[in-house]
């Protein structure tokens, strides 16, 4: 077993740690920027409370419980939820769909204070850390850090180093963790769980991946945004990478995280599904090897396409890209202005860009739900 030290590196603050990181973050002139924009008329006051903090859930309960609501209030039209009367509050993991840098778990989280449930620990890529300001509030808001480079073996001791300390967290503390469905965010709307995140779950208990699967209690989660906060930005990034070898600019993570708050999104709907136990026990096979982490990880897919709440966009790209109108009640004329509106910003950062084959990449992103329901009703 990996010794408790063996994680100070990737693990987040504990509460005897909180007060110097935040005396270090407060003195940023970064975070002053984050206030004006999350609290224009409240400044003071909420600097003062994330300031006094003392611990962890006084961080969060106190000061990112209102800074996500801000964010909602300002970018949205509104959260709604689904399952989470059913939330077992003991150790699991909560596996889901990823489609913003910084709201998927930070909304998570606030759903879970309002239900007055214990906040779930985030893993968090460290191709996002971006400066030691971020990684300090990030460490803060129970942030695990992902290290996602290195050579073969550097990955694989940080994957079995990531598998221990979550497997840790869940079963012998009873905490939950938030681990998105793959490494990255899904950049065309089509949610696929990678059998590479099932295996790193699993490092933890080698010999054993039907057992080591069971004993974190791994819970499906669907996240639906009615607007992709970075839908363009997604669309550019796979557009030019489809043209020529595409290497992201160092500030584009930055922008990524920054156009997630900012950006409309509509809608939003979270949807807890549920516990993957019960089919974990039902799989019949004679080998514990790749083929049956597919077999859980299409499982898991299946949950998540289920509960993925549908809005008009996804209607009414499915019905474009088909040609028909099978599901012309689901959108109005309003709705079909609005989605070619809200394309014509591509413009803005491709103008010289082929816009049939972007428009193609659009209609997909949003579709692609649709064609996933559709997998599993027939």
């Amino acid at each position: 077993m990996t010794a408790e030290h063996d994680f100070d590196s990737i693990r987040p603050f504990r509460d005897d740690e909180i007060a110097p990181a935040l005396e270090k973050i407060v003195s940023n002139e970064k975070f002053q920027r984050v206030l004006e924009f999350l609290f224009p008329n409240e400044i003071e006051k909420y600097r003062n409370i994330f300031a006094q903090s003392r611990t962890v859930k006084e961080v969060q309960t106190n000061f990112m419980h209102a800074a996500i609501r801000s964010i909602i209030s300002k970018s949205s039209d509104g959260l709604t939820t689904s399952g989470f009367e059913n939330y077992p509050d003991t150790g699991h993991i909560i596996l889901s769909n990823h489609r913003d840098i910084l709201l998927d778990s930070g909304i998570l989280n606030i759903i879970l204070m309002e239900n007055n449930y214990e906040t779930a620990e985030i893993t968090f890529g460290n191709n996002l850390i971006i400066s030691p300001f971020f990684e300090s509030v990030a460490k803060v808001n129970k942030m695990i850090t992902v290290i996602r480079d290195g050579s073969p073996r550097e990955l694989l001791f940080n994957s079995i180093r990531l598998s221990s300390y979550i497997s840790n967290e869940v079963i012998n503390k009873h905490n939950s963790v938030w681990v998105a469905q793959r490494p990255g965010r899904t950049k065309n709307g089509d949610d696929k769980t990678e059998v590479s995140i099932l295996k790193m779950l699993s490092f933890y208990q080698k010999d054993n991946f039907h057992d080591a699967l069971k004993k974190l209690n791994i819970i499906p989660l669907s996240i639906s945004y009615e607007w992709e906060p970075c839908d363009i930005m997604k669309i550019r990034e796979t557009y030019l990478s489809k043209k020529s070898t595409y290497v992201k600019d160092k500030t584009e993570d930055l922008q990524s995280t920054l156009g997630g708050i900012v950006n409309q999104k509509g809608r939003i709907h979270f949807a807890l599904g549920t516990p993957l136990n019960n089919y974990l026990d039902s799989i019949k096979v004679e080998k514990l090897n790749n083929d049956y982490l597919a077999l859980v990880a299409a499982q898991i897919d299946k949950e998540i396409y289920r509960n993925y709440k549908l809005w008009p966009n996804n209607y009414l790209a499915f019905d474009i890209l088909e040609g028909g109108s099978q599901y012309s009640n689901e959108y109005s004329e309003k709705n079909i202005s609005d989605f070619k509106k809200h394309f014509s910003r591509i413009n803005e950062v491709l103008p010289e860009g082929n816009m049939d084959e972007l428009w193609d990449m659009f209609l997909h992103l949003y579709a692609n739900p649709v064609y996933n329901f559709h997998s599993i009703t027939g």
